[in-house]
């Protein structure tokens, strides 16, 4: 929404990568505005003439601006002899009107113009994304900062922001649609994963950055900023996993999201936990697309929508799980209750609001996207919902894919941000304020470096709050290593890993067992080189899953190392100890294993044909269900647990190594347990 009062940025906003030009909206809509550019939609406002053909590369005058703030009325407060900078060329007695206008002067024109000509103090960090910073005129810098945070440009991290660059018709035309139209700003965050800690490696992200951000946009435009977050919030470190996700939960409360949704990990410490985190959280959590089996209802916990006040708008959220969430999650912790596919609940929910009068309907869910490598086309859960679409939805946030989407389907703006807090998505709706119908949305990605932005002070005191509780425990020192230890794969996307190698080691040596089986998803990050500490420990190994062992048969063995056949890129990246195994992967599903052995010699598989002996076996209770990442033969066997967590084992495997005043060669994780024919 437009600032009609002085302002002040209490902190720098971070970069926003725009990915994609505006060019469609949903639900509500203009259909006859939103595929045009901005320079077409300008001159369906009324503000540009169009003077014959549209041309929208050829300068515009700072004359020819000064007509369109009055045409949008915009001149309230403006001193026109006093709108420009005064430049060389018209040699000292004023900014020539019959001059192009340059990216300063619309900066200049821009700030005044949303605050009825006074001059916003602002935080010049924001222009530190740019290359030329130092270029930019010192008394410029407070319009340019504050034009860059409100949306009158685009920001391209590392390139340049060329100020005395004349401006083109269209970008002009750009600037502004922030004046013309009320403006809602979505800010997302997904796969969190408790990460409310700064990476001190990377400088970057953290949840008090977060806030930082948040405030950034809510000082140019508090009426009209909605805060979600798309899922897996608290799973995944120690400072969160220790609370039970309640530190991470009460800085999301201290930032003020609108609305999260429920994530496959949000029932990693079951159901009653994440009830307890729902009842602390001071903003609903939801999960419209979570039915019990045995009623056909909702369970009372889970909350489809919400309807929040956004300076004058009514925005319904809704909020939906990935269907994988039974693949993705401890079958145990989610049994008896099913996840079907979104669209059909989002028709009749948009529907629902619609009728108590949301005038804006989004969703904020853990639906997963991609971009696909080729061809750029998004792809996932994500891409199915907004493809389905027939206008009941007007922007789509996801997440669980761990990917940066950006971009439009069917209309409809879709951003998935990433994860740990590694960057935050950003889709701008541009709204008419008689109609309110939808006329333009963009896309952008913000960057969360730390030199781009600063700090929530709020949010800041609960992270180091926390810290401080787990920072002994985290120290600890349990073995050293010459080089890094990572979870990349011997045959590129296919095969053992370094880490992968050890963790199963370090599981059968534990169980006694001939075997040892780990999913790879479960290793969650790489160890740096030098000093492990237990917090290293903990990154890599972040799920409570523990032992469990049973006996295999060599078919069954065999048909995990084949991987599930109707997931393909599985294949051959299940980690594995106690074995050596041969495969071709240019040979078909079901026949890429030529032989398995044990490190004894004992064969298992040979020649297509199972030894007829059962093996010991260990793997983690995540698998063990039979239903985690689509494995399913482990499901035909009854399994033992060991209580111990596998990340606890782990830790003691490194200490050990420790202790006997070794130090790990990473080079010697990689011996012939796989060879690739």
């Amino acid at each position: 929404m437009k600032k009609k009062q002085l302002l002040t940025v209490l902190a720098a906003p971070v970069i926003a990568f725009s990915l994609f030009q505006a060019d469609s909206a949903s639900a509500d809509t203009n259909f006859d505005t939103v595929n045009m550019n901005n320079t077409e939609l300008m001159i369906e406002q009324k503000i540009m003439k169009k003077n014959g053909s549209i041309h929208n590369n050829a300068e515009i005058t700072r004359n020819e601006v000064k007509k369109m703030l009055q045409r949008a009325d915009e001149m309230k407060g403006l001193n026109a002899k006093d709108l420009f900078f005064t430049d060389s060329s018209n040699k000292g007695k004023g900014a020539n009107p019959k001059e192009p206008i340059t990216k300063i002067d619309m900066a200049k024109v821009f700030t005044l113009a949303m605050n009825d000509g006074e001059i916003p103090e602002v935080d010049l960090e924001v222009l530190n994304n740019f290359n030329d910073t130092d270029s930019i005129p010192e008394e410029a810098k407070p319009y340019a900062a504050y034009a860059v945070l409100a949306g009158a440009f685009d920001i391209g991290f590392e390139e340049n922001f060329n100020p005395t660059e004349p401006l083109s018709r269209e970008e002009v035309a750009k600037s502004f649609k922030p004046l013309v139209f009320d403006v809602i700003d979505i800010l997302s965050t997904n796969d969190v994963h408790g990460n409310i800690e700064e990476n001190p490696e990377y400088e970057q992200g953290g949840m008090a950055l977060v806030g930082g951000i948040v405030e950034d946009f809510r000082s140019v435009n508090e009426e009209g900023t909605v805060v979600v977050d798309g899922g897996d919030t608290m799973q995944g470190t120690l400072i969160s996993n220790s609370f039970d996700g309640l530190s991470t939960i009460e800085t999301l409360n201290a930032i003020g999201y609108d609305a999260g949704s429920i994530g496959n990990h949000e029932f990693d410490w079951g159901i009653d936990v994440l009830k307890e985190r729902m009842e602390d959280a001071n903003y609903p959590i939801l999960g419209a697309n979570i039915f019990e089996e045995e009623t056909g209802e909702r369970p009372d916990w889970a909350q489809p929508y919400t309807i929040v006040e956004i300076g004058g708008y009514k925005v319904g959220i809704i909020g939906f799980a990935t269907t994988e969430t039974p693949e993705t999650t401890l079958s145990t912790h989610v049994e008896g209750l099913e996840f079907p596919t979104p669209a059909p609940i989002a028709e009749e929910l948009s529907a629902e609001m619609k009728a108590k009068g949301a005038d804006i309907v989004m969703v904020t869910s853990h639906l997963p996207g991609w971009h696909e490598e080729t061809t750029d086309e998004i792809m996932g859960e994500l891409a199915d919902l907004a493809a389905s679409e027939n206008g009941g939805l007007d922007a789509l946030v996801g997440g669980h894919s761990h990917e940066r989407v950006a971009g439009h389907i069917n209309s409809i703006p879709v951003v998935e941000a990433d994860r740990y807090t590694e960057a935050i998505g950003h889709i701008q709706l541009f709204v008419d304020r008689d109609s309110k119908e939808i006329y333009h949305s963009e896309v952008d990605m913000l960057e969360t470096y730390s030199h781009l932005a600063g700090e929530a002070e709020n949010v800041r005191e609960i992270v180091d709050y926390y810290k401080d509780q787990v920072e002994e425990i985290k120290s600890e020192v349990v073995a050293t290593t010459e080089g890094p230890i990572t979870r990349d794969r011997k045959y590129g996307d296919l095969g053992v890993s370094q880490l992968g190698n050890m963790i199963t080691d370090a599981m059968r040596e534990r169980a006694g067992t001939d075997i040892a089986f780990q999913n790879s998803g479960g290793i969650r990050n790489n160890i740096n080189s030098g000093e492990i500490t237990y917090g290293e420990v903990f990154s890599v190994l972040p799920f409570d899953n523990y032992n469990v062992t049973s006996e295999m048969t060599g078919e069954q063995i065999k048909d995990i190392l084949e991987g599930p056949a109707e997931d393909d890129w599985n294949f051959m990246q299940i980690q594995f100890s106690g074995m050596n195994v041969v495969y071709d992967p240019s040979q078909p599903d079901g026949e890429r294993v030529s032989s398995i052995e044990l490190w004894d010699g004992t064969p298992v598989y040979t020649k297509g044909e199972a030894n007829d002996e059962t093996f010991s076996v260990v793997t983690n209770n995540f698998l063990s269900t039979g239903s985690g990442d689509g494995y399913y033969t482990f499901g035909e066997v009854e399994w033992e647990s060991d209580p111990d967590f596998q990340r606890e084992l782990f830790a003691d495997y490194l200490r050990d190594i420790r202790d006997r005043g070794e130090t790990i060669n990473p080079d010697e994780a990689f011996d012939g347990r796989l060879i690739q024919e």
